[in-house]
Formats: structure tokens, C-alpha cells, sequence
């Protein structure tokens, strides 16, 4: 048994120990930390990869967020409610809320953000767009009249894709807003004093472009060791296709246009991609013929092809050009911005040859990922054949028959093979990794940081 001395000198080493520890780190406000994603294109929103879903995201406010663990939050409404016998959302808008310039957010700008979102060419968006029948306004409220009984419209709601638009002007709706830009180096964003959740503990974040130190934050292939940062695994990866829109192309011009790709995605670190979601998770490995560097130069030397890429994808132009050059094979490239690119795709028949990215979140059920994908990437093609096999597959979901669903999601991405218009190349595997001295970060349920809570903790000496 412990006399009182013992107890006595056991209390006041402990209370040293906890009193050191307090001192030894504490909460800085203010400050800078740095964020290593890929350079956008514009600050214009476009959220068409990972990074710019992360870099927007810090710029323009999210109409409602999805936590990891389920919960939805908003900072933009006071209070949000279905009145079922009215088939109806009802979004009440917070008072005296602002843009970073001071401009009033008003009901109508929250109106024309949920619309512009309904018109997107996103399967998140096709999905709302078919169940909501209007958007109108009230003062402070915005409604969302439904075709439909549909309690769970709000989880629609909380896409990544759907964010306050500024409307006209220079002003922005989300944590930070952008006070300098140098080109192919970095962007300083300031916190907006206006943000409706609050303003920022830090004094400026800056966005960096270049790799050859280490940021606060990154994003990175998983499971890598990096001394002194946490990793965070979002379930995020993004996979490279190689797409044909308009019209049949010849077989020997498509094998020989993926063989070339797939080289040069393998050069650049990712996985090689044999299926249409991933390749743990698909339910038939594709085994597409790759021709040799010689067939492939004989193919397409003389071809004049020219190879669409969206600005999305803008970090692989340097190292692409240099490839082709290797290679000596004299395709032409062209960067468009994303809605270059579709006005392009919707409206001119040129577009033969082209590459996409697209992302997709682990925790997204396969079928999900395979509608995503035809609904997304069969542009013209989305004819009645394709329309009746997205049907099937919701039928064969509603019966919760697992044999069943796979077998006709086998039988879905062998129709879309024997089509030839979609041929999947490469995927990339995302991980964030955050210096140990920042607290506050969490991920939301699509994978992207959170920042709002973000401080620098201060060690002292």
C-alpha cells in the first residue's frame, strides 16, 4: 500500500508532466500552410479530377457536405425540410450571409447554383435532374418542387459538384478566395472573412504546383512512409480511358492508339487498369490485345490524328510530348477546358480521338460506378440499347440478387468492349498525407480534406 508521500510525489510528477506537455504544443492562429495539388486550369469551377475537386472545393461552398460517418451538415441554410404531402424540399437560407466581396447571398444565386448543376453531363446530376420538377424562391427560401414522393433528396444534394456560383464578379463563396496567382508556381488564397462557416484560423493557404519539397499537404500513392506526416486514405482513384465519341474507328487505329497510351501511363507510375472500375472489384478481367512499338509507329505515323485532352489533365502535356517524340510518332495534341471540350463534343463532329479522367470513391457500389460511367462517357452513344441496360441493371439492384447483378454488369462491359467506343488504360491511387504539425483536417465521404477546422500547432523549443 502507498504511504501519502508516494501518492503525493507520483501527483506533482504527473501534473509536471501535463503542464510540460501543454507548453510543449500548443494552437497557433494565423500562419501559412501549403497544398500541393496539380495547377487549374481557370478559377472558374470545374471539379473534372481529384485535385480540382480539392482546389475548388477551397474556393466555392458546398451546398451541403456528406461527413465519412454518414451525417449531413450545412452552413449555407438555417434549416432544410421535406414536406412529403407537398412533394417538396424546403431550404431556408441563413440571414445577412455574404460572398467574399461583401456581396449579399441571396436566394436566387442559391436557385441558379442548384440549376446550373441539374444541367451537368454527371450521372449525380441525371439522377437529381429526373426526380426535381422545379427550383423557385421565396424570400430566404429556396424550393425544390419533386415529380415524386423522394424523402432522401437531400443526399443528393451533398455532390461534390453542387456549390454555390458566384453568379458575375469577382467574389467567391467557399473558406478562401484567390489573392494571387503565378503561373506554374502557386496560388496564396485568403481566408474570406465572410465564409459562412466561419473564417479561416490561418492567414493565407498556398496552393503549389511544383515537387520538389515537401508541403503541409499532399496527395500521394498510398501506404507510402513519410516521416513526420499522417496519411489519410479517402478511397480515392481516378482511371484513364481512351474514348472514340462520334463514330466506329478502325480496330488496328484504336489497339494501336491504347497500346501507345497504356506505355505511357505505365512510364508515369500508375496501375495498369483491366477492367472499367477497378480491378479488385470487376467482375470480368479485360484482356485487350496490345500491339509493339513497332505495329503501333507502322499505325499511326502517318495517321494525322489528333488526340483530345481536357485542361484537367494538363500535368501530363510536358511529359506526353516528350514520350511522342521518343516514340516518334507525330500525334497532335489539344488541351481544351472541360466545357471547351463538351460544347466540342456535343455540337462538332471532330472529336475521333480522346482521353478522359474520371473519379471515382471506393465506397461507391460497382454498379453505381458502371452507370457513372456510361451515363458520363457514352456521349452520342447514350442511345435506347444503353438506356434499356441502365433500366435492367436498376431492376436487377431492386432484387437484391448478387449472382444476378454481376452477371449483368458482365454482360453490360462486354456490350461496351464489343461497341469499342470506351477502352480503359491506367488508374491512379490517392492518399493525403498532412504534416503532423497541422490539426483540425478531416476527410469528407468523397475523399476530399477538410479545411475549416485546419490550425498549425506551434512546438516549443
Amino acid at each position: 500500500m502507498m504511504n501519502k508521500s508516494s501518492i503525493t510525489k507520483k501527483i506533482i510528477i504527473l501534473f509536471i508532466s501535463l503542464v510540460f506537455s501543454i507548453s510543449a504544443i500548443k494552437v497557433r492562429y494565423g500562419g501559412e500552410i501549403s497544398l500541393r495539388l496539380n495547377e487549374p486550369d481557370s478559377f472558374s469551377f470545374s471539379p473534372s479530377n481529384y485535385s480540382n475537386m480539392i482546389f475548388y472545393s477551397l474556393i466555392y461552398e458546398n451546398l451541403f457536405f456528406l461527413k465519412g460517418e454518414g451525417t449531413i451538415s450545412s452552413n449555407l441554410f438555417s434549416s432544410y425540410k421535406y414536406e412529403k404531402s407537398h412533394k417538396t424540399l424546403v431550404l431556408k437560407l441563413k440571414k445577412n450571409l455574404s460572398f467574399s466581396n461583401g456581396d449579399p447571398i441571396l436566394s436566387s444565386d442559391v436557385q441558379e447554383s442548384i440549376q446550373a448543376f441539374l444541367a451537368l453531363n454527371l450521372e449525380s446530376a441525371k439522377k437529381a435532374r429526373n426526380i426535381v420538377k422545379s427550383v423557385y424562391t421565396r424570400e430566404y427560401q429556396v424550393l425544390l418542387e419533386l415529380h415524386y414522393d423522394f424523402p432522401g433528396i437531400v443526399s443528393l444534394l451533398t455532390a461534390p459538384e453542387l456549390v454555390l456560383l458566384p453568379g458575375t464578379g469577382f467574389r467567391y463563396s467557399g473558406l478562401f478566395y484567390p489573392s494571387e496567382k503565378v503561373q506554374d508556381k502557386h496560388i496564396i488564397l485568403k481566408p474570406n472573412k465572410h465564409y459562412p462557416g466561419g473564417s479561416s484560423y490561418l492567414d493565407s493557404l498556398k496552393v503549389v504546383f511544383y515537387d520538389f519539397y515537401y508541403p503541409d499537404v499532399f496527395l500521394g500513392g498510398p501506404s507510402q512512409d513519410v516521416k513526420n506526416y499522417n496519411e489519410f486514405k479517402g478511397g480515392v482513384y481516378q482511371n484513364i480511358y481512351i474514348l472514340f465519341p462520334k463514330k466506329q474507328v478502325g480496330q488496328n487505329t484504336r489497339i494501336a492508339l491504347f497500346s501507345l497510351l497504356r506505355l505511357f501511363f505505365e512510364e508515369t507510375g500508375m496501375d495498369e487498369l483491366n477492367a472499367f472500375t477497378s480491378n479488385d472489384e470487376s467482375p470480368i478481367s479485360l484482356n485487350i490485345k496490345q500491339f509493339p512499338d513497332y505495329k503501333i509507329r507502322k499505325i499511326l505515323k502517318y495517321s494525322k490524328i489528333k488526340l483530345y485532352i481536357p485542361n484537367s489533365l494538363n500535368n501530363i502535356e510536358v511529359s506526353l510530348k516528350e514520350f511522342l517524340q521518343k516514340k516518334r510518332i507525330p500525334l497532335e495534341t489539344i488541351y481544351l477546358g472541360d466545357n471547351q471540350l463538351y460544347n466540342f463534343l456535343n455540337n462538332d463532329n471532330k472529336v475521333e480521338h480522346l482521353v478522359l479522367g474520371k473519379v471515382f470513391n471506393k465506397r461507391m457500389p460497382i454498379e453505381a460506378k458502371v452507370k457513372k460511367i456510361i451515363k458520363e462517357l457514352t456521349f452520342s452513344r447514350f442511345n435506347e440499347k444503353y438506356l434499356n441496360l441502365i433500366n435492367e441493371l436498376e431492376e436487377v439492384e431492386f432484387l437484391k440478387n448478387e449472382e444476378m447483378l454481376i452477371n449483368h454488369l458482365s454482360g453490360i462491359i462486354e456490350q461496351i468492349i464489343k461497341d469499342g467506343f470506351l477502352l480503359p488504360i491506367a488508374q491512379e491511387r490517392y492518399s493525403i498525407y498532412v504534416n503532423r504539425n497541422l490539426q483540425g483536417i478531416e476527410l469528407d465521404y468523397y475523399g476530399r480534406p477538410l479545411f475549416q477546422g485546419v490550425r498549425l500547432n506551434e512546438i516549443e523549443k
